[in-house]
């Protein structure tokens, strides 16, 4: 592979998905955080609500939230989202300095372009891979 072509790969193929999984990563943390804390938290309240409260409806009510929250991070997968793309992310990061440092599969390699354009793919494909595999599985729970 010659010189422009690889620069070329690198700005509009790897670094664009290096981007892609870390925003992906970033947005299904943030999701699983402001759903989980608040569960966390809601849940918590719940038995004192129970014990205390005149009014049952407002532990129903919470009791309630608690049990929809849970759902949603089921149904999303937001957890297994965020670190199969925060695992591909830093996995392509960690390709590009092998390449620089010419260690490992780029050690004794005749074209370390190539190599380098190969196993960035192959580890694209596997992401998609675990996405599709993890998409699945919130099917199967309805």
């Amino acid at each position: 592979m010659d010189a422009d072509k690889f620069e070329e790969y690198l700005k509009d193929r790897y670094q664009d998905q290096i981007d892609w999984y870390n925003k992906k990563s970033i947005l299904n943390k943030r999701l699983y955080y402001a759903i989980q804390i608040p569960i966390i938290i809601i849940g918590v309240i719940v038995p004192v609500s129970a014990s205390i409260a005149e009014n049952k409806w407002y532990t129903i009510i919470l009791s309630a939230i608690v049990a929809a929250g849970m759902a949603i991070l089921k149904f999303g997968r937001f957890e297994e989202h965020w670190h199969n793309y925060r695992s591909t992310c830093e996995t392509l990061k960690k390709e590009k300095y092998f390449y620089d440092a010419k260690i490992g599969k780029y050690q004794h390699c005749d074209d370390p372009e190539q190599a380098f354009v190969e196993n960035v793919e192959n580890q694209i494909s596997q992401a998609h891979t675990k996405w599709d595999q993890t998409v699945k599985k919130s099917k199967n729970c309805r």
